[in-house]
């Protein structure tokens, strides 16, 4: 019997040794079953009734990050490869105000394996607040036999690199002061990267983004394979940390309240939909949405308007108080619309939007980016 016990006991000791040795280095690591599914579920954190919407368009399966390290106590949830899901940032002291945070994307398996010293896939900067809802993409940099290194020389801003254009596809977000980041992509083909560096305006609470128009500003790359040791590029270009472009915005924020019980609506200016700082198009009824505005080339012949009902059922001109005119813009300034129904729906005059200006975009309330 005293034989017996003593094989139990070693045998379960050698378990506890296996079982410890089992887990990989770092936060990451299951003891055997799927610890890692519950950050998947709605019901973490109550995110299913979030309203920061994360899309996934990778084909892996990528926990969520906040906080300047990569540990299990930072995980925020997680969004399944090609799906999407919600993040819940109600708890955040700053909720009411309006906020932002910086969102890590990294795999799944990366995260298992590696733990504290795993790489993110991608990064964004999102928003939140009370009434108020925000979506963007996940896309990979870590996947593809070819790559190109880049650096955010600056300390101030995080940094977008668009392709071919400053409009163009987010390739990759750099945090501020990021070195040596490696961008793997499928493709050899050259690639022009535009700086676009991006901060959040607590007076709009929204991001603001910004681009120097200099010829010299983008740079071209071409990607070597993986086993290659590719030249850096370096933004801002020229051995500087500092942003040597004015920070004058070229562009209007511009406020958009739907009052309107209800009915959704769409921000036009003439015939092309605008969509919002959020990332959406639609602002339904009771809530308000944020849009960066061109002026255009003649002033006093911006032809804003609104757009109600299913397949447009009648639009609505936006002018400032006692004008009947197109409005004119300014940049660098703070506007407000708001739109309430004074009539009959779909009669003229049945809806009203009226359009404000606050005043100058203060950049001294431009939060620098994560």
């Amino acid at each position: 019997m005293r034989i017996l016990k003593k094989i139990s006991v070693l045998l379960l000791a050698a378990g506890l040794v296996f079982g410890l040795t089992g887990c990989p280095n770092g936060n990451g690591g299951s003891s055997g079953g799927d610890d890692f599914a519950r950050y998947f579920e709605g019901s973490f954190r109550n995110n299913r009734t979030g309203s920061t919407e994360i899309v996934n368009v990778t084909n892996h399966d990528m926990l969520l990050f906040v906080g300047e390290v990569i540990i299990r106590a930072n995980i925020i949830g997680g969004v399944r490869a090609g799906a999407r899901a919600n993040i819940n940032f109600s708890g955040e002291t700053d909720y009411t105000v309006g906020g932002f945070r910086l969102v890590r994307a990294v795999r799944r398996s990366e995260f298992e394996e590696f733990g504290a010293n795993s790489r993110a896939d991608h990064s964004a900067m999102v928003t939140f607040g009370e009434g108020r809802r925000f979506t963007t993409n996940i896309t990979s940099t870590t996947d593809g036999d070819f790559q190109y290194v880049v650096n955010n020389r600056n300390r101030d801003f995080g940094l977008e690199l668009r392709q071919n254009s400053p409009d163009g596809q987010v390739v990759a977000f750099l945090t501020r002061g990021e070195l040596r980041r490696v961008i793997q992509t499928s493709s050899q083909d050259p690639i022009t990267l535009f700086p676009v560096w991006v901060g959040f305006n607590r007076q709009t609470s929204s991001i603001v983004t910004f681009a120097p128009t200099g010829p010299l500003d983008a740079q071209e790359t071409q990607p070597l394979r993986v086993t290659d040791n590719p030249t850096p590029l370096y933004f801002p270009r020229g051995g500087t940390t500092i942003i040597d472009f004015p920070i004058s915005l070229p562009f209007a924020t511009i406020r958009v309240q739907n009052n309107v019980v209800g009915m959704m609506m769409t921000f036009r200016n003439a015939g092309t939909q605008l969509r919002a700082e959020s990332g959406f198009v639609g602002i339904n009824s009771g809530r308000w949405e944020s849009f960066e505005i061109l002026p255009p080339a003649i002033p006093g012949t911006l032809n804003l308007n609104l757009i109600y009902g299913a397949g447009g059922a009648f639009e609505v001109p936006v002018r400032f108080p006692g004008e009947t005119g197109m409005p004119g813009i300014l940049t660098g300034y703070f506007y407000t619309i708001e739109v309430n129904q004074t009539g009959i729906l779909g009669e003229p005059g049945g809806v009203t939007a009226t359009l404000r200006r606050v005043g100058p975009i203060d950049t001294s309330q431009l939060v620098v980016g994560h």
